[in-house]
């Protein structure tokens, strides 16, 4: 994925969760911060963008 927006639901590719785009970082450029969808960990997680993928 080249770009994401906050609010954009994702999935990683390789381990099939699914979240929500929470901030894309500015001094990050190849990275977003990720709310798990399965997770009750209030704090978003940062993750490669190549990692995700657009989720429906």
């Amino acid at each position: 994925m080249k770009s994401l927006v906050q609010g954009d639901p994702v999935r990683h590719r390789r381990d099939g969760w699914t979240g929500t785009v929470a901030e894309t970082p500015s001094r990050h450029t190849n990275h977003a911060w990720v709310n798990r969808n399965s997770s009750s960990d209030p704090y978003p997680e940062l993750v490669l963008l190549e990692d995700l993928e657009a989720a429906e």
